[in-house]
């Protein structure tokens, strides 16, 4: 799916039905085909898909979910990595929840017969867990914080958008879908200076990095764990973009 000028306005076309499409970083969204280097905000991937490099949190997936919803989408869907809240996920499983619980433990569904197609279409390829996926406020740097966020709430995965794009999908009455890869098992913390490196709005900030790096040089060791995780991830992401294909939209 090859980015292009967004028409204005682009829901002018009778009867197409758009799915608007909810990332928070710029790699994720890459997983989904060629992007601009520049792209950041709403980019047209193609006639009838929308997406929206969001930044990372519940208020910009928010905004990214009503901006998309202005832009008359048919369904929304969150895509990008996840942490796991169990030691059986490992970097590069997929999560496919059949329900989504918000931050204020909001229990949203996804869209069952968008699930089912989705789920048939991937699950000879690809190890999938279907468990609830929780959103949280903050990022859970240990697996310490994992464990205490699992007390309070039962869920295999936890993301910081899914719950915010859900209830926005919620009340514009739109189907809803998660389609999301771990990239943070249970064992990994993530070291001060990533969370340093990218600001609120998902973008890396390399001179922060080696700052952080200079002062922490333990952290090179995680950071690079990290790395290698987030691309298994993101390449299980392609692989789910390239067999749904069109059928993303398929509900």
């Amino acid at each position: 799916m090859g980015p292009g000028p967004i028409p204005q306005p682009i829901a002018q076309e009778i009867n197409l039905r758009i799915l608007g499409i909810v990332a928070a970083l710029k790699p994720e969204a890459r997983s989904l085909g060629s992007l601009p280097f520049t792209a950041h905000g709403l980019v047209q991937l193609s006639r009838s898909t929308l997406l929206y490099i969001a930044g990372m949190g519940a208020k910009q997936a928010r905004a990214a979910a009503e901006v998309l919803i202005a832009e008359k989408a048919s369904a929304l869907l969150s895509w990008g990595s996840a942490g796991a809240l169990h030691s059986k996920l490992l970097p590069g499983h997929l999560i496919l929840p059949k329900v989504v619980i918000g931050p204020q433990k909001g229990i949203f569904f996804t869209d069952d017969g968008w699930h089912n197609r989705i789920l048939t279409r991937l699950a000879s390829q690809l190890e999938i867990f279907t468990e609830p996926l929780a959103q949280s406020l903050t990022v859970l740097r240990s697996r310490q914080e994992k464990l205490d966020f699992v007390k309070e709430i039962e869920a295999l995965a936890v993301d910081m958008e899914s719950g915010s794009v859900a209830k926005a999908a919620v009340k514009a009455n739109l189907p809803f879908m998660a389609i999301r890869a771990i990239a943070d098992p249970l064992e990994q913390d993530i070291p001060e200076s990533v969370l340093r490196a990218v600001n609120e709005s998902g973008r890396f900030r390399s001179f922060h990095l080696l700052g952080s790096l200079a002062r922490r040089p333990a952290d090179f060791l995680m950071l690079n764990r990290l790395r290698r995780n987030f691309i298994a991830a993101r390449k299980t992401l392609s692989i789910v973009a390239q067999l749904v294909g069109e059928d993303f939209l398929a509900f």
